[in-house]
């Protein structure tokens, strides 16, 4: 077990990588006995950990805060297309893709395809994940748990099973596993509270937002069985980088806004990278068709895009324009040619 150390790193990342069933959880597996070895490593930290019931599915303090208290936010996923010419990129008409009352967010495209998941409210007033299908609009319901909640959705390297942050009645948020009709669960890491996660490509490592106090970077390692504080302060956005080697967290600036980090699975290092636009916390990682790495995020209502050779963000297209208000987060096919947006409904 290692006990919980913050590493810093001292040299700067120059761009953006390479961009970039039951409900009870199945045991015997190698899977579990590193789960069960991680948790032991997070009780020797010493109380890093909140309140079980203190916390809510991400830990925000703005658009996804206190849902349990007032209910989840009315949310809707537009889909737009992009365009690319010299490696800058216009945007589309955006389409309502979700179109229904409630919650729908969180999408992660599946690769390879315009198909995502994606974390959406249910008739008992709970969450559920869901896949929507490019081919013909519809959606399918992946999981059914009227009394848990299900979050943060995307499809494993297997293709064949899906990992999102299952939380129970009791507010108990862990990582975990199912196939992809939602059956055969099992704990993948038992760790919480975690807010957000991101895999390593062969998904032996996790990177998790932590609600500690504060909101923490912790990596487990589940070959190892070991979990480590790497950054501590940090925000709510956390995605791996497009070839899957790092991840990219925020934390916040003194005037209010956020920078995004690089944290590496290969050299457990992290790095600033840059400034997001003005107090926008939310940002989606892109290759453009060139190959180049970049970021869109949304600026006062306006699409921007910032490649790994450009200090400067660019405007794409006016989302207010289209009606888009209250934008949250936002995902991009692997192709770059489809964003998702989440807007307010």
């Amino acid at each position: 077990m290692t006990a919980t150390r913050l590493i810093v790193a001292s040299t700067l990342v120059l761009a953006l990588t390479a961009c970039s069933g039951g409900n009870d959880p199945a045991t015997g597996t190698d899977e579990a006995a590193a789960a069960d070895t991680i948790n032991d490593a997070v009780e020797a930290s010493a109380g890093d950990m909140m309140d079980d019931g203190s916390t809510d599915e991400t830990g925000n303090d703005d658009a996804d805060a206190d849902e349990e208290a007032v209910g989840l936010p009315g949310m809707d996923i537009y889909l737009a297309g992009l365009s690319w010419v010299d490696g800058v990129p216009s945007i589309g008409t955006p389409r309502n893709v979700t179109n229904q009352p409630g919650y729908d967010n969180q999408p992660a495209f599946v690769p390879g395809s315009h198909d995502f998941y994606y974390s959406a409210e249910s008739e008992a007033g709970t969450t559920d994940v869901y896949r929507f299908n490019s081919a013909d609009g519809t959606r399918v319901q992946v999981t059914n748990t009227p009394e848990d909640g299900e979050y943060s959705p995307r499809l494993l390297s297997d293709g064949q099973s899906i990992a999102f942050l299952h939380q129970d009645a009791a507010g108990t948020q862990l990582i975990t596993r199912s196939d992809l009709d939602g059956g055969n669960r099992e704990v993948m890491i038992d760790l919480h509270p975690v807010g957000y996660f991101a895999f390593s490509p062969d998904e032996r490592q996790a990177a998790m937002f932590v609600l500690t106090e504060p909101f923490s970077l912790q990596v487990a390692d589940l070959d190892a069985g070991t979990v480590e504080t790497v950054y501590e302060n940090i925000d709510r956005a956390l995605y791996a980088t497009p070839d899957g080697t790092g991840a990219i967290f925020t934390t916040p600036r003194e005037d209010g806004g956020f920078q995004a980090m690089h944290y590496g699975f290969i050299d457990g290092e992290t790095a600033y990278l840059f400034d997001l636009p003005g107090l926008s916390q939310d940002y989606a990682l892109a290759s453009a068709p060139d190959g180049l790495a970049g970021a869109f995020a949304s600026d006062d209502g306006m699409l921007v895009w910032r490649d790994a050779n450009s200090a400067d963000w660019t405007p794409v297209g006016d989302l207010s324009a289209f009606g888009l208000t209250g934008i949250t987060r936002m995902a991009v096919s692997d192709d770059a040619a489809v964003i998702a947006i989440v807007a307010a409904e």
